[in-house]
């Protein structure tokens, strides 16, 4: 099968087209057919070598939806033919996270990206629980986002934070792959946001998706704007999808508001002040990809409207070079999707 090989560490160019064997699924696996791949800036930060534990020579790709094609002796979950969304972490199902329904911390936890082979290539063979089913009628691009960014901005907005009508959620990054979905979830679930962005441009595409408020801050400086729009009552929730802004969405905070971080871009430190946290009672929590819950909920937004997946682009998976360069070059709103070789 043909795959895409992260040949060393370094730009677009390290991404090499090659033939490798096609997996057979063990017993308890499912061999899936790759039909949509979507490219995560986590895939960028990998590619450049800077995420830990990032190795070369794997195939990368998290956000991947296919077809089963075979399966594994033992397997009664799936059929041939099943329209399938890829889970983006490997899970043991049976130590005390897992039990809880906790699989984005399950201890034996691993990246697709890591320790199998990725969404980057023709097939993917992995563990039949991992195969999450996709409603049918869905489009293959749209299963692919159902995980990550979807799932995983679900599980920030409405398990951690509890979004509720009536609240106020701050979104920074907010035209990145993360942000433009969660402006679509907080409006689903009757809440308003407000949408930070350091480009200008991109301003009015954030307004469409359903931003209430857009700040354009190309210096991160946003809190002050915040008050305001709030009435001087500071927001409830903030979803953080930088890591860099941190200190500025702390001060845009109201009493008692919630702030989940989700992003690292940078991973440079910043300065908080504990103060504040005292001070204004306010609750931060680190989230990363949703469970499976979160996902089937994911999926079921998909299918019904309440969401509708932001894609830039589709490209052959010969154009991955290409499509990696656009993410360099913050020449997209929205994902990148790769589907079909030429």
């Amino acid at each position: 099968m043909k795959a895409v090989i992260l040949s060393a560490f370094g730009p677009p160019d390290a991404l090499e087209i090659r033939e490798v064997p096609t997996p057979s699924p063990a017993a308890g696996e499912v061999l899936v057919q790759v039909r949509a791949a979507g490219i995560c800036h986590h895939d960028v930060l990998h590619r450049a070598g800077k995420l830990p534990g990032a190795r070369a020579g794997v195939v990368l790709g998290h956000e991947t939806a296919g077809e089963v094609v075979a399966v594994g002796d033992g397997v009664i979950t799936h059929r041939v033919g099943d329209p399938v969304v890829i889970y983006q972490r490997q899970f043991c199902g049976l130590c005390r996270n897992c039990l809880r329904g906790r699989q984005d911390m399950c201890r034996a936890l691993g990246l697709p990206a890591v320790d199998t082979v990725g969404g980057y290539a023709e097939y993917v063979c992995v563990p039949a629980p991992m195969a999450i089913p996709v409603p049918r009628g869905l489009p293959w691009e749209a299963a692919a986002l159902s995980c990550c960014p979807i799932g995983t901005s679900l599980r920030a907005l409405r398990t951690l934070a509890g979004t509720s009508p009536g609240d106020t959620v701050l979104i920074t990054g907010a035209s990145g792959g993360l942000g433009m979905h969660q402006i679509q979830i907080v409006r689903a679930l009757g809440a308003r946001s407000i949408a930070v962005t350091s480009s200008p441009a991109k301003a009015a595409h954030l307004k469409s998706l359903g931003a209430d408020e857009v700040i354009v801050a190309p210096d991160l400086k946003f809190s002050a704007q915040a008050w305001q729009l709030t009435g001087k009552q500071g927001v409830d929730i903030a979803i953080d999808n930088l890591g860099l802004s941190l200190p500025e969405t702390l001060r845009s905070m109201a009493q008692g508001g919630t702030v989940v971080v989700l992003g690292n871009i940078d991973g440079q430190a910043v300065d908080v002040l504990p103060g504040l946290l005292i001070g204004r009672r306010i609750r931060v929590m680190g989230s990363g990809s949703g469970t499976l819950e979160d996902i089937r909920q994911a999926l079921a937004m998909l299918a019904c409207g309440q969401i509708r997946p932001v894609i830039s682009a589709t490209l052959p998976f010969n154009e991955i070079r290409r499509a990696h360069e656009l993410l360099d070059t913050k020449a997209v709103e929205g994902r990148v999707i790769m589907q079909g070789w030429l």
